[in-house]
């Protein structure tokens, strides 16, 4: 029994000696974060991914956002903040914020197709729901007497617990029970530093998370109590800046495909019971969807493109909905 327990350990302490070394020396077939960790999970995860995101010449730094696009006045400070000026409520005007999917050239085309409605759009491609969230806060003052439609994929609420991912980034961290906003302001350039840790373990570990999720990351429910305390900071607090400003909130939540031809993760009812206990005006894309996909007889695929967003056609439903509860 003895000698067995001393050859595993030399074989384990082998295997992680091959580990390090392949990985400190960047082999591509083996440097590959989801051998190793959950993208929706651990930091890790993205400090060791080389992939970084490339923003055109349409966008420029912004020390709480990390990146906004050129041409929108935006304040670099949050308190930069105007008192409100009049209750005059203008249904035709409409701001925009989001991630990738409001951002999103098929979703800016259908919405300028309709004349009814001025719109002004903040969102940016890779925004967690943090940035998203401080992008309105930011911008809030400017936009009185105003409709304002906040659309993100669920799975953008677990960008807020990281503070790199495609790019360095802002995060929120409880202090003495209150969230307090850290890595501002934000250096793009910040070098990634090398960090050691236990290869195999790493490996195994997520391996053994990956197996009891039926192999889909996006179901393990890691930090799923600070992510929920997250969404319910930032939700009530956008209700109280809306009130502040006389802004009516629309909320537009996405979903990734596995959602509707698998099931729904645990953010889902977490977000949308939320919203509904809130009364906020909620278009649930994923309930849309299948229902259009069972009385058109549609299959619920041919509703993405191959950016693994929304398409044109369920582009369409979405916003044909919005227009419905503005």
């Amino acid at each position: 029994m003895k000698s067995f327990l001393k050859i595993s350990l030399i074989y384990l302490f082998i295997f992680e000696l091959i580990f390090q070394f392949l990985i400190f020396f960047n082999f591509k077939y083996v440097k590959i974060p989801d051998l190793f960790y959950n993208g929706y999970c651990n930091q890790k995860y993205w400090n060791f991914n080389d992939k970084i995101i490339k923003f055109d010449s349409e966008t420029e730094y912004h020390p709480i956002l990390s990146y906004v696009k050129k041409g929108l006045e935006i304040p670099n400070s949050l308190e930069d903040q105007a008192s409100f000026e009049n209750s005059y409520f203008d249904e035709n005007l409409i701001s925009l914020y989001g991630s990738s999917y409001i951002n999103h050239n098929e979703f800016k085309s259908l919405i300028s197709n309709n004349s009814n409605f001025e719109f002004k759009n903040y969102a940016l491609n890779s925004y967690g729901l943090d940035q998203i969230y401080l992008s309105y806060k930011l911008t809030a003052h400017m936009n009185q007497n105003r409709t304002i439609v906040i659309g993100f994929l669920l799975e953008d609420l677990d960008r807020s617990i990281f503070y790199k991912r495609d790019y360095e980034k802002v995060i929120y961290k409880k202090k003495n029970g209150d969230f307090v906003m850290n890595n501002t302001p934000v250096e793009i350039d910040k070098p990634n530093n090398f960090s050691f840790d236990l290869y195999l373990f790493r490996f195994l570990s997520n391996f053994y998370s990956l197996f009891i999720n039926d192999f889909d990351p996006r179901l393990d429910d890691c930090k799923k109590n600070h992510k929920t305390d997250l969404f319910n900071f930032y939700l009530n607090d956008m209700i109280k800046i809306s009130d502040r400003f006389n802004q009516k909130l629309v909320f537009i939540t996405f979903n990734l495909k596995e959602d509707l031809n698998k099931k729904p993760t645990w953010r889902y009812n977490k977000i949308k019971n939320a919203l509904e206990e809130n009364n906020i005006i909620h278009i649930d894309s994923l309930t849309l969807l299948k229902n259009k996909s069972e009385s058109n007889l549609e299959d619920i695929n041919t509703y993405f493109g191959s950016d693994k967003h929304n398409n044109k056609e369920s582009f369409g439903y979405i916003i044909e909905e919005l227009f419905k509860n503005l």
